[in-house]
């Protein structure tokens, strides 16, 4: 078990399971002529899509691991990190863990409590500009409280991140 865990095989069954898995739940719902079941269906989808990503960013602030955000902020500014800053990344990434779980929690309130439109709308139209506003205003709070770091856009810390990432 642990060669299996140790290996790409595993990564490759997984993702094989979930493009093989949806369509073939999508297609049984839609078989089965259960169309009202489809909006539980993009639910399921939208929330899980969402508890993955909390699930990204939490587990890299377990005992040991290094934060995603100090991570990315490694490879942009070299190591090592001002103990501040250190602690910043740690405070950025409990956000976007805090971020990700309040849209699923959204997604599924609206979906009982309000219209299927309104419920659409959120996880359909605002779900983009909401991670938007997320990263503008990071990045509005890390010049406030780092104005010392060095401002690097977004398209030079994806270059450097995957420059970084061909190098490891």
């Amino acid at each position: 078990m642990k060669f299996f865990l140790k290996t790409r095989v595993y990564k490759i069954v997984i993702v094989t399971g979930i493009l093989l898995g949806y369509p073939l739940i999508m297609h049984y719902f839609l078989l089965g002529g259960q169309h009202q079941n489809l909006a539980a269906i993009y639910l399921l989808q939208f929330v899980v899509t969402q508890l993955f990503l909390a699930a990204a960013f939490a587990l890299t602030l377990l005992q040991g691991k290094t934060p995603l955000i100090t991570h990315f902020a490694q490879i942009v500014h070299g190591l090592p990190l001002p103990s501040g800053v250190a602690r910043y990344c740690m405070y950025v990434t409990w956000a976007w863990v805090l971020f990700f779980v309040t849209l699923a929690l959204i997604s599924c309130i609206l979906y009982v409590f309000s219209s299927p439109q309104t419920w659409s709308f959120f996880c359909n139209f605002l779900y983009f500009p909401l991670i938007a506003a997320m990263f503008i205003i990071e990045y509005l709070v890390r010049s406030y409280f780092l104005p010392h770091i060095k401002k690097v856009s977004i398209l030079t810390g994806w270059d450097l991140y995957w420059k970084h990432k061909k190098s490891s």
